[in-house]
C-alpha cells in the first residue's frame, strides 16, 4: 500500500472519532449550561431588575425665615454633621435690633396708656355713684327747702294779713276814742270858762283827750308798722322762688350725674381700644424679637451639610437656600421600574441595592410604589392628539428602604445603584411599622433641639 493510501485510510480513521468527542463535549456543556439557564430564567421571572435606580435623601435647604441682610459669619462647611439647633450661618442684625427696640418703646408706651385707663375706669366706676348719690341728696334737700319756704310764706302772708287787719282795728278804736275825747275836751272847756264845772274836770278832760291822741298816733304807728310788714311777704316769696330753683337746678344734676354713668361705657370701649392696641404691640414686639432671633440661622434637624451656597459678605434673601443638608437617617432608595415588570411587586417584598460606587450590595424592602409614573411630572407633557404615536415604556418609582442592620455609613446621596426586587405577595405588617418609623423620623423637625453633647450620628 503506498504512503498516499495510507494517510487516506487514518484521515478516514480519525474523522469518526473527532466527531464523537464534539458531539461528546457539546452534550457536556449543554448538561453543565442547562440549570444554570433554567436557574438564570426563573431568577429573572421571580425577580425585577432595574439599573435605572438612585440613592436618594431628603434635601432640606436652609435660608432665612422672614429676613434678609449681609452674611456677617459662616459655621457650616460641608461634610460636617450638625445638630438640630446647632447655629449654621449669622446675618448683620442691627436694623432688627433697632426693630425690637421701637417694639418694646410702643409695647410699653401701650401698657402705660392701658394702666392708665384702667386707673380712670376704675376711679369712674367709684365717683360716678357717689356724684349721683350726692345730687339725689342735694334735690331732697332742694325739696325740703322748698316745701319749708313755701310754708314760711304762707305763714309770712297770713301773718301780716292779721297784723294789718289789727292796726287798721286798733286805729279805728284809738279814732273814734280821740273824737269822742276831743268832744269833751270842747265841752267841759267852755264849761269852765263859764264856770259851770270844776278846774279838776276840766283837767282831767284835757288829759283824756291828749292820752287819746297819743293812743290814736300810736294805731297809726302800729298800722304804718303792719303796712311795711308787707316786704317780708315778697322777702319770703323771693326765698321760696330761690328754692324752687335750687331744686330744679337739683334735679338737673342728678340728671347729669345720671347720665355721667355712660362715660363709665364710654371708658370701657376706650379700654378695650387701648388693650387691642397694647396687643397689637405685643404681636409686633414678638414679629420683631422673631426676625431678630432669626437672624441666627439654625439647622432645623441633625444631619449632614452637603452644600454651601453662600460666603461671609454675601447677601441672604430671605426664602432663598444657602445651606443644604439632610439626615442620613432618611436615605432611600428610588428604583424606576419599568412599567412590564410591576407584575409580582409589593410592598414589603425584599430587595437587593448593588452600590455601584462602593461594589457591594445591600438589603432593602419595598416601601411603596407610586401612584403615577415618571412622566406624569415632565416639563414637556406628552401630546398625542395628532395621532403620530409610539408607545414608550413608562418607568414607576419605587422606594426601597434599606435595612438599618447594615453599614451605612459609606452612602453618599445621588449615587447610582442596581435594583433587584423579589416578586411576592408583599407584607403589610412591615409595610405599616416601617411607614410609621418614617413618620417619625421625618416628624423630627417639629421636636425640640438636642441639647449640647447630644448623640453623635
Amino acid at each position: 500500500m503506498s504512503t498516499g493510501e495510507n494517510k487516506e485510510t487514518i484521515k478516514h480513521a480519525r474523522f469518526p472519532l473527532a466527531r464523537i468527542l464534539g458531539l461528546a463535549l457539546l452534550v457536556g456543556v449543554t448538561g453543565t449550561m442547562a440549570p444554570m439557564t433554567i436557574r438564570f430564567i426563573e431568577y429573572r421571572a421571580g425577580n425585577s431588575i432595574t439599573d435605572d435606580a438612585f440613592l436618594e435623601a431628603q434635601m432640606v435647604h436652609v435660608g432665612p425665615d422672614g429676613v434678609s441682610g449681609r452674611i456677617v459669619r459662616v459655621a457650616a462647611r460641608e461634610d460636617l454633621f450638625v445638630r438640630k439647633g446647632d447655629i449654621l450661618f449669622e446675618l448683620d442684625a442691627d436694623q432688627y435690633r433697632d426693630h425690637a427696640s421701637i417694639a418694646e418703646s410702643k409695647v410699653r408706651v401701650a401698657e402705660g396708656e392701658r394702666l392708665r385707663q384702667e386707673i380712670a375706669l376704675a376711679k369712674l366706676r367709684r365717683d360716678v355713684p357717689l356724684g349721683i348719690e350726692e345730687a339725689r341728696q342735694s334735690l331732697l334737700l332742694s325739696k325740703m327747702t322748698e316745701s319749708r319756704m313755701e310754708k314760711v310764706l304762707r305763714l309770712t302772708t297770713d301773718e301780716v294779713a292779721g297784723t294789718v287787719a289789727e292796726s287798721q282795728a286798733l286805729v279805728g278804736v284809738a279814732v273814734a276814742n280821740q273824737t269822742l275825747a276831743q268832744q269833751e275836751y270842747e265841752r267841759f272847756n267852755a264849761l269852765y270858762k263859764d264856770n259851770a264845772t270844776t278846774l279838776r274836770r276840766s283837767q282831767e278832760v284835757t288829759r283824756t283827750n291828749e292820752t287819746s291822741l297819743a293812743e290814736l298816733r300810736l294805731a297809726h304807728a302800729k298800722q304804718d308798722k303792719a303796712t311795711s310788714s308787707r316786704i317780708q311777704i315778697e322777702v319770703a316769696a323771693k326765698d321760696f322762688e330761690m328754692a324752687r330753683i335750687a331744686t330744679a337746678k337739683s334735679a338737673l344734676t342728678v340728671e347729669i350725674a345720671e347720665n355721667r354713668a355712660k362715660t363709665i361705657l364710654e371708658a370701657e370701649q376706650a379700654l378695650r381700644i387701648t388693650e387691642d392696641a397694647a396687643n397689637e404691640a405685643r404681636g409686633l414686639l414678638k414679629i420683631a424679637q422673631r426676625h431678630l432671633a432669626n437672624t441666627l440661622v439654625k439647622a432645623p434637624i441633625s444631619g449632614i451639610v452637603v452644600r454651601r451656597a453662600k460666603a461671609t459678605g454675601d447677601h441672604a434673601t430671605m426664602g432663598i437656600s444657602v445651606v443644604t443638608m439632610y439626615d442620613p437617617d432618611l436615605l432611600y432608595v428610588t428604583a424606576n421600574l419599568e412599567e412590564t415588570r410591576m407584575r409580582g411587586v409589593a410592598a414589603g417584598n425584599a430587595a437587593s441595592v448593588r452600590i455601584d460606587a462602593l461594589g457591594k450590595e445591600l438589603r432593602g424592602r419595598v416601601l411603596w410604589i407610586n401612584r403615577s409614573t415618571g412622566a406624569e411630572f415632565s416639563l414637556l407633557p406628552r401630546n398625542v392628539v395628532s395621532g403620530e404615536f409610539s408607545k414608550v415604556v413608562q418607568r414607576v418609582p419605587v422606594r426601597i428602604l434599606l435595612d438599618k442592620d447594615q453599614d451605612l455609613s459609606e452612602l453618599r446621596a445621588g449615587y447610582s445603584v442596581r435594583v433587584t426586587i423579589a416578586h411576592g405577595p408583599g407584607d403589610p405588617v412591615w409595610v405599616r411599622d416601617a411607614l410609621a418609623e418614617a413618620r417619625r423620623l421625618d416628624s423630627r423637625f417639629d421636636e425640640p433641639a438636642e441639647p449640647a453633647g447630644g448623640p453623635a450620628p
